[in-house]
């Protein structure tokens, strides 16, 4: 378990802000109730003076640093440099913890000259401490993100059930060998392990939209409105459609050009209308409005 490679959800770039967020909220609330319960510990968070209140404010906002640095080097050498695993992953969680403890019982014994303990007794709690505040809304937080990544991944079963034009269905991964990969009019869809899970006419597709590290595809069946849930990012989706008239209007959205009936300048930037009533606006973000207006424009 420890040497299986770790859910992308856990080190997802929205994710880990959530968590920090959490953590750093949790931890506040639970200094508040228990340094005043604490012999090892009250003698520099009391907010009594303006000096504790200094030190205090300090310690926080130094470790709110500290784990939002860590978060970003965690994100981003899981892209290039380190393939994670469990193990390494809750070496990482750890290792924050540990430091944050040590850093708080530096603070007690070298600055504030907490005595009365002896120092390993210190060292010990603040890291006690810290796992308790910080180790809880991150065990809390991961199995969240757990929760809603499996609902996602049964929404994506359910969705594999699907009825293609013909009345063809398709309902086991078999049937994706039956996909048509040369056909112009045909958009095959992968999965993030490049596996064809869903193949649809170009002319029935709307518009694609990111959900974390799904996308959803909108599409025309049978004259309404379906959608099909992918375990893919929006990048990946949006290289393999090149040269197609679908392309990028927005962070999480792909439209097809060819279904667009309108393009409105609103105070508040562009929005796409479909040749489809009852599909939602689509909005153009102003990195993408240029390419979008000059598309509509000559079809």
């Amino acid at each position: 378990m420890t040497s299986k490679k770790l859910p992308h959800y856990l080190i997802e770039k929205n994710n880990l802000v959530v968590q920090v967020t959490i953590s750093v909220l949790f931890a506040i609330a639970f200094l508040a109730v228990y340094v005043p319960l604490s012999d090892t510990t009250t003698a520099w968070f009391s907010l009594e003076d303006q000096d504790t209140f200094i030190y205090t404010a300090f310690f926080i906002i130094f470790s709110t640093i500290f784990l939002i640095f860590s978060r970003i080097m965690m994100f981003y050498m899981s892209k290039r440099l380190i393939r994670f695993t469990y193990l390494k992953f809750i070496l990482w969680n750890l290792g924050e913890i540990v430091l944050i403890g040590l850093f708080h019982a530096y603070i007690s014994l070298r600055i504030m000259h907490v005595t009365g303990h002896p120092s390993e007794l210190i060292i010990g709690k603040s890291i006690l401490i810290t796992f308790i505040a910080l180790g809880f809304p991150f065990i809390v937080t991961d199995l969240s993100f757990a929760i809603i990544d499996a609902q996602r991944v049964l929404k994506i079963a359910k969705s594999m059930i699907t009825t293609n034009d013909a009345g063809t269905s398709k309902t086991s991964a078999k049937a994706t060998e039956s996909l048509v990969t040369d056909n112009p009019d045909i958009i095959n869809f992968n999965d993030y392990t490049g596996a064809q899970k869903f193949a649809v006419k170009l002319e029935n597709i709307y518009y694609i939209k990111a959900e974390g590290n799904y996308v959803n595809v909108f599409y025309n069946n049978k004259g309404g409105i379906t959608s099909f849930v992918l375990r893919n990012k929006i990048q990946a989706i949006e290289d393999s459609l090149a040269g197609t008239p679908m392309m990028r209007c927005h962070r999480t959205y792909i439209v097809n050009t060819n279904n667009i009936k309108v393009i409105r300048n609103e105070a508040d930037g562009y929005y796409i209308d479909f040749n489809q009533p009852g599909l939602e606006p689509v909005p153009v973000s102003r990195t993408y409005s240029e390419k979008i207006v000059k598309r509509f424009t000559e079809i």
